[in-house]
């Protein structure tokens, strides 16, 4: 035998198994919609939760008679999610959640991601190749056809996507929040602003932990006016300030806001073009008191613990292009850096792994 071949045949199989697993990834990527939109109807119809609470298989029968639904129906979902891994068994054996099933129905995480996938940007990513020709969030018909951006609308939002847009946005931040309040627990200033502070959810957590502070919030007056009447300020309104701007508008300016010790941005500048964050932020350093500071907090995709955050966060960039505004995404963290260096400011500190996934960074302008 020639000693080649015995040299070829290893080579042969892990080139084929490489091929296999290349058909593998490629299907699943092909029939990923059908895939997501069976999960989000077993899950819709309580069957996920029902299996996740069995002790023992069940028999597609009684899914369908408890969701209220067709046994044609619900065999096909157990069979499209079967051969997915979400579920595993037979329609003779009855069925049961695996692993990943268990995730999708019990992970707060995974929770907020698919929900946020289903309820917000679902039907929006079938206008992906527009928003990308046209740099516009084509994908905003999908709620109305006259919507620009959806800054101002969220508030307009069904209420299912609604409840998943605050969810997703709440679980990421939340977290980030509490970690960042103990970076800065020496920085505790005399005024801060919360700019894009929306509802007023971090500005509650600082002033809660800075009792001397006052706050401004600076964001679209559609946001300010869902501050004023959250019910988590009560008895905090009177330390808060409120500047209303649209930063897309021409001469967006700070003027007559005051001056702060701290200016506070999170995940705000990912809402942005490049050039209309350097404006936001050369904007924002004439606002800052003498030896002010501005913190900005990003989730980085390539400042992540593992591949599937990384991937996650690569992915879900999409949201800005096709529903928020059509031109920003997350950021890499040298993209960053070149935006904070475009505005004249530099990096006194830096604070990775905040939370689920965030990266801090403590600025001053360049002297």
């Amino acid at each position: 035998m020639n000693p080649k071949d015995n040299k070829a045949r290893p080579d042969r199989a892990r080139h084929k198994a490489a091929l296999l697993k290349a058909y593998d990834d490629a299907a699943r990527i092909a029939f990923s919609p059908f895939i997501f939109q069976a999960a989000v109807a077993a899950k819709k119809l309580g069957m996920m939760a029902r299996l996740g609470a069995a002790a023992e298989p069940v028999r597609y029968e009684v899914l369908a008679e408890e969701a209220g639904v067709s046994p044609y129906g619900a065999r096909l979902l157990m069979q499209i999610l079967s051969a997915a891994g979400v579920v595993e068994g037979s329609d003779e054996a009855g069925y049961l959640l695996t692993k990943t099933g268990e995730c999708l129905t019990y992970d707060a995480m995974t929770a907020a991601n698919f929900d946020f996938t289903a309820d917000v940007n679902y039907k929006g990513l079938a206008e992906t190749t527009e928003a990308i020709r046209t740099g516009k969030p084509a994908g905003l018909k999908a709620f109305d056809p006259a919507w620009e951006t959806i800054y101002p609308h969220l508030k307009d939002l069904p209420a299912e996507a609604q409840k998943s847009w605050f969810a997703f946005d709440h679980f990421y931040s939340d977290g980030a929040f509490r970690e960042a309040l103990r970076v800065l627990a020496a920085r505790a200033p005399a005024r801060f602003f919360d700019i894009g502070g929306n509802t007023g959810r971090f500005t509650k957590m600082a002033l809660e932990a800075w009792p001397e502070t006052e706050a401004t919030i600076v964001d679209l007056p559609e946001q300010i006016g869902l501050m004023r009447a959250n019910p988590d300020l009560e008895g905090l309104q009177h330390r808060i300030r409120a500047f209303p701007i649209d930063w897309l508008s021409e001469g967006a300016s700070l003027d007559g806001a005051g001056e702060a010790d701290l200016i506070w941005m999170s995940q705000f500048l990912d809402c942005f073009s490049r050039a209309e964050a350097v404006g936001i932020l050369n904007e924002a350093k004439k606002a800052l008191a003498e030896n002010g500071v501005i913190v900005v907090m990003e989730p980085l995709c390539d400042r992540q613990r593992n591949d599937t955050a990384a991937l996650s966060l690569a992915a879900s960039s999409l949201y800005f292009t096709v529903l928020a505004n059509g031109n920003s995404r997350f950021f890499f963290e040298a993209d960053l850096l070149e935006i904070f260096e475009a505005a004249g400011l530099e990096v006194i500190e830096s604070h990775p792994n905040l939370g689920v996934c965030h990266t801090l960074f403590v600025l001053r302008p360049k002297v």
